[in-house]
C-alpha cells in the first residue's frame, strides 16, 4: 500500500471526534511560532477578560463546514472544515503591529497536514473581520482542511 493511501486509511478510521484537527493546530502553532504566549480554544475564553489575556495569543476557533461530496453508499461523509486562527495583540491607537507574526502563522499552517485530516491546510477566507477594541486587536486568518467521518467509526 502506498504511504499516502495508508495515511488516508489511518485518518479515516481514527476520526472519532468532529473537531479532531484542533489539537494538532494548537501544537503546530506552539512549535513553530514561539512569539505566541498562549493558544486558546473557544471554551478557554469563557469568562476571560480581554485585558487579562496573555498576548500575543491565538484563538483557534471552528468556523464551519461544508459537505465536500455526496457519497453514493452514504457510508463515508467527506467534510471540508474551516478553522479560524485569530491573532490577539495589545493594540496601540493608530499602530499596526503583528504583521510578522501573521506571516509566521501562515507559513506554519498553510500546507501543514493536521492529525486526523486527509488534506493539507489551505489559506481560506475568514468570516471574521479584524476587530479593534480599547487596548486589544484581533487579526483573523482562516484555514480549510478535509476530514472523513466514517459511519460506525
Amino acid at each position: 500500500m502506498k504511504v499516502a493511501a495508508k495515511y488516508l486509511m489511518e485518518a479515516v478510521f481514527k476520526m472519532a471526534d468532529f473537531f479532531v484537527v484542533r489539537d494538532s493546530l494548537k501544537a503546530k502553532i506552539e512549535a513553530d511560532v514561539p512569539e505566541i504566549r498562549r493558544v486558546y480554544f473557544a471554551e478557554d475564553l469563557d469568562g476571560v477578560k480581554e485585558s487579562s489575556q496573555n498576548t500575543p495569543a491565538v484563538h483557534v476557533l471552528y468556523q464551519g463546514y461544508s459537505p465536500a461530496q455526496a457519497e453514493r453508499l452514504r457510508v463515508d461523509i467527506t467534510i471540508d472544515q474551516v478553522w479560524a486562527v485569530v491573532l490577539v495583540l495589545r493594540h496601540a491607537r493608530g499602530k499596526y503591529e503583528g504583521g510578522e507574526i501573521l506571516d509566521k502563522l501562515i507559513q506554519a499552517l498553510h500546507g501543514y497536514q493536521p492529525s486526523g485530516a486527509v488534506m493539507k491546510l489551505e489559506l481560506a477566507s475568514s468570516t471574521f473581520a479584524p476587530s479593534y477594541r480599547p487596548g486589544v486587536a484581533y487579526y483573523p486568518l482562516a484555514f480549510s482542511t478535509r476530514v472523513i467521518n466514517r459511519k460506525g467509526a
